[in-house]
């Protein structure tokens, strides 16, 4: 495979309180302040000051599944609502991309036609929607019901879900409102279209009562990773965030998303795929391992054991925690984390050969571990120039912290060989993706 040139993309994920389980409890970490909008804004300036390219807000519809005692020991049971914080963030920044979480399980289409699209009016064309099913029964209760339906309901509701709220975006064709004072007329009604939508799911009348977004579409993210989210994804998505616990691995999920995206008569180079590498950043090594220590001892073995029974939806007391990590058969319906996360936690640990005690023991959060800034760069390269990836979601352990010490000492090294951009390519984030402009449906 010839070497790729040019940047990457790249993908700030912010969590309250950091990624790591314990970073919150380091003494200069303002994670203990979740309902801070100053720490979001903080951290979103400063990765557009690096030419970042999207600001990323994960979201569940629950407080995170451990039994009380344990969870107040976290920093997991509260967070910001990711619609309203991303429209305050696109009131502090200019160009980089803003992409909230909303969930197709329990929201209605023209509802978040309406939300989502005004996130890209208000951001001048910058908002992104990360489409998920949500999969865990806690968040069902808090809608009414005993337990998440199936995955393949959810999916099968998710696609018909995303086509209605398409056709509501395409309400005004790009060219219908002329704003035309003297003659009395605001759009032409020729070009205002009412959708009229009856399916399986849904009936949507339409039409949308505001004008289409700047993107035309805002950008469609995804993270699936199950045969059903896969699917969707390659007939969808437009970024699609994944987790693999190698960079082979990697190499043959992104062939794999590539070659679904053709299946489905899209281009490949329409989809992004960012992958999850998280290094704890020093600028030497001993500086990171030294990092990386002092988040681990603050970790409580009670509430690392209570995760990753929650993680993988097991009982560890059935396992000998000396012995390698065997095959674990995972339930139907996961509580902690999506069935590809259980996934690449097992796959990980089995490729490392770690034992389940080890497992828990490093149970702090997704593909998080000491590097210095070099060896960091250096990985990040490896794997986007050899077909890994287009990108990278950055899964930041300790904030606002890494933050700072990813642009600081990163982000410079990456931009002297090319991965990082030195200014955005436009005004949208389409047009800093590479990402096509979608035509209307009703266009001639």
């Amino acid at each position: 495979m010839a070497r790729r040139e040019g940047p990457a993309v790249w993908a700030l994920f912010l969590w309250p309180g950091g990624h790591h389980h314990g970073a919150w409890r380091l003494p200069g970490s303002t994670g203990d302040d979740l309902m801070s909008f100053e720490n979001y804004k903080r951290m979103a300036q400063e990765a557009e000051a690096a030419k970042l390219d999207i600001i990323f807000l994960g979201d569940r519809l629950d407080a995170w599944p451990l039994p009380n005692d344990y969870l107040a020991k976290t920093a997991r049971g509260a967070r910001l609502e990711t619609i309203t914080t991303i429209a305050a963030l696109a009131a502090v920044t200019q160009r980089i991309g803003l992409v909230a979480t909303a969930s197709t399980t329990f929201s209605e289409p023209f509802n978040l036609a309406r939300m989502i699209g005004g996130l890209d009016h208000i951001s001048h064309g910058r908002a992104g929607w990360n489409v998920v099913t949500s999969y865990t029964d806690d968040q069902a209760q808090n809608y009414g019901l005993d337990h998440i339906p199936p995955r393949p309901e959810r999916y099968a509701r998710a696609q018909e879900f995303l086509d209605v709220v398409k056709g509501l975006w395409d309400t005004f064709e790009d060219d219908a409102v002329i704003r035309d004072k003297e003659a009395g007329q605001f759009f032409h009604a020729e070009k205002f279209h009412k959708l009229d939508h009856k399916g399986e799911h849904f009936q949507v009348a339409g039409p949308l009562n505001m004008e289409r977004p700047p993107q035309g579409y805002p950008v469609i993210c995804q993270a699936g990773a199950s045969a059903d989210g896969i699917a969707f994804a390659a007939r969808n998505g437009e970024v699609l965030f994944s987790v693999n616990s190698s960079i082979d691995r990697a190499r043959e999920y992104y062939t794999k998303i590539k070659d679904g995206a053709v299946a489905a008569g899209r281009d490949p180079d329409s989809i992004k795929v960012l992958a999850s590498i998280n290094p704890v950043i020093g600028r030497t090594e001993e500086e990171a391992n030294e990092k990386y220590e002092r988040m681990q001892a603050l970790l409580d073995d009670g509430v690392s054991r209570h995760f990753a029974e929650m993680y993988f939806g097991i009982d560890l007391a059935q396992y000998d925690m000396d012995e390698l990590v065997p095959e674990i058969e995972l339930p139907e319906v996961a509580r902690g984390m999506p069935r590809a996360h259980q996934e690449y936690m097992l796959t990980r640990a089995r490729d490392q050969g770690l034992t389940m005690r080890e497992l828990v023991q490093g149970f702090n959060g997704t593909n998080i571990y000491p590097k210095s800034a070099e060896a960091a760069a250096d990985e990040f390269q490896e794997w986007y120039e050899t077909g890994a990836c287009d990108g990278f979601i950055l899964q930041i352990s300790d904030v606002p912290e890494g933050v700072s010490d990813f642009c600081e000492h990163v982000v410079p090294i990456l931009r002297e060989r090319g991965l990082v951009r030195d200014e955005y390519a436009g005004t949208t984030l389409r047009e800093n993706l590479g990402l096509a402009y979608p035509a209307n449906r009703y266009a001639k």
